[in-house]
């Protein structure tokens, strides 16, 4: 399973903590960089995203549990599809539909059509 991981603090860490929480968070890098397909902060702001490839749900989990800002973060998960794979099934997805609707238009992830497929 791979997963867009977007990371933004809503708590600030306490400030004597904060040396010991970046050892933390060094080892928690560590620990999943393989599954770790980007790994990335926001330029000039706290927090960033990842994509990550997970075996499981549990094992993805696991991994948000042990995430040493998880207390202090507003953390989004969400699956993701590579492009191309995607693009592909909506190509086929639409032909499939144009007997049925021709010309109509489709509404498709609040992007807009209303050209014929």
């Amino acid at each position: 399973m791979r997963v867009l991981v977007y990371v933004r603090p809503i708590h600030v860490s306490p400030f004597e903590q904060m040396p010991m929480m970046m050892e933390q968070f060094a080892a928690w890098r560590e620990r999943y960089r393989s599954q770790m397909e980007v790994f990335e902060f926001f330029a000039g702001s706290q927090g960033g995203i990842g994509i990550v490839h997970a075996a499981d749900e549990a094992s993805l989990n696991q991994m948000m549990m042990e995430y040493p800002f998880a207390p202090f973060s507003d953390i989004d998960v969400k699956p993701i599809v590579n492009g191309d794979v995607a693009l592909a099934q909506w190509r086929a997805a639409m032909k499939q539909m144009e007997p049925m609707h021709g010309t109509r238009r489709f509404i498709v992830s609040g992007l807009c059509s209303g050209a014929a497929v």
